[in-house]
């Protein structure tokens, strides 16, 4: 009886201090991210200093124009705004200036901070974890094992203000100048992207017969913020919404992504506009100008 007695005793002590009291290991971030939604680019040195002041706080690590980056930033973009937290965010190149590039070696990833401490992350080669990619709750599995989250009432009953705003290219593109007999190709890729390595492949094969017809104008878009930003900018004008690259303005006509089915297509679009082509950027300049 004495034995059963002692057995009770020691896993109700064993209770006690580990797993019953999962609740009390779950922590708060800072009080100011639960005022809003939404993502705040985080700096180097502005990072670096929350982790001096000791803060708890989370990160988006983010490739631009990368389309996984692009869809998981839209299920964290919706989870955000359904239990008002804001979130940093941070691109792949600048958080390996930090010290969590010891740790983070793919993109996208989530950091979360405790006091100033790595707690955990998301590992995008890690086929478990790519679970929590892919919707809203799945993160929220993961997110709230170490967080406290709130339940935000009346989510979804208002929209958010949609705003419309006439196109501006007002970006200066240096050596572009437009041919009446020769077409400007707009080719935005990044350094690292094989769709894109494989592009510039098929834009040597065609020089020799068919460079008398286009420019090529190419504009990497990964280490190059100004160019990412080019890259909105002419996808706003051409109207369309880029997930990621390659991306190409040819005359008239784009192409997100490439492969050989693209060929035939693209070369098409050369043969067909070259001579006094449209130009997305000398046309929308053009109609700023006027008005």
């Amino acid at each position: 009886m004495k034995k059963i007695f002692s057995v009770i005793i020691v896993i109700a002590i064993c209770l006690l201090f580990t797993g019953c009291n999962d609740e009390q290991q779950k922590f708060s971030l800072e009080e100011k991210y639960y005022e809003k939604s939404g993502f705040t680019e985080l700096k180097i040195e502005d990072y670096n200093k929350l982790i001096e002041d000791k803060e708890s706080f989370a990160i988006f690590i983010y490739q631009p124009l990368c389309i996984t980056s692009y869809e998981f930033n839209k299920v964290l973009t919706e989870f955000s705004k359904k239990h008002q937290i804001n979130f940093y965010k941070m691109t792949f190149n600048d958080m390996k200036e930090t010290n969590l590039g010891e740790s983070i070696e793919y993109y996208p990833s989530f950091v979360i901070i405790k006091d100033g401490e790595l707690v955990d992350y998301l590992d995008a080669n890690s086929d478990e974890d790519t679970e929590y990619y892919k919707n809203v709750e799945g993160f929220k599995e993961w997110f709230s094992s170490y967080v406290n989250v709130e339940e935000v009432e009346n989510y979804g009953s208002s929209s958010d203000d949609e705003v419309n705003e006439d196109t501006k290219i007002d970006a200066k593109l240096e050596d572009v100048t437009y041919n009446e007999n020769k077409i400007n190709i707009y080719f935005f890729w990044g350094n690292g992207c094989n769709h894109c390595k494989n592009e510039f492949k098929f834009w040597d094969s065609i020089e020799t017969e068919y460079g008398d017809y286009f420019t090529l104008h190419t504009f990497e878009v990964w280490g190059n913020q100004d160019n990412a930003e080019l890259l909105n900018q002419f996808a706003n004008a051409m109207g369309d919404e880029v997930k990621g690259v390659p991306y190409n303005i040819i005359g008239k006509e784009t192409f997100t992504g490439f492969s050989e089915n693209y060929e035939e297509n693209m070369l098409n679009a050369i043969k067909n506009q070259y001579k006094n082509s449209y130009d997305v950027y000398f046309d929308e300049t053009k109609k700023i100008e006027s008005r």
